[in-house]
């Protein structure tokens, strides 16, 4: 058992060493019309890695949030939940239930 367990670890280990081998390779060699340009400055990197994706979540949610801030939507909820569109607790007379089920 402890023979299987180092021929695996031991075959395990070579086989992701010979995968990283490329990553080791020598830095200055260029591949055909490999032409790298300017460094991007870290206040620029900043800009487009941090502030950019929190300006568009932040106008995200206040798309989705803005409309629930306007009186009217605030008049239309009952307990924090919307109002049910089947009236379900409107009390209805005798007269104008007969209307609805003939």
């Amino acid at each position: 058992m402890n023979l299987r367990r180092i021929w695996a670890t031991t075959a395990s280990t070579a086989v992701i060493s010979a995968a990283a081998l490329p990553a080791f390779a020598e830095s200055t060699k260029r591949d055909d019309g490999d032409q790298p340009g300017e460094s991007m400055g870290t206040l620029y990197a900043v800009l487009w890695f941090v502030v950019l994706p929190l300006v568009i979540t932040g106008l995200l949610a206040l798309l989705v949030m803005g409309p629930s801030w306007t009186s009217a939507a605030r008049n239309s909820t009952r307990d924090g939940f919307l109002d049910d569109p089947t009236l379900a607790d409107r009390q209805v007379n005798q007269s104008d239930r007969s209307q609805l089920t003939n």
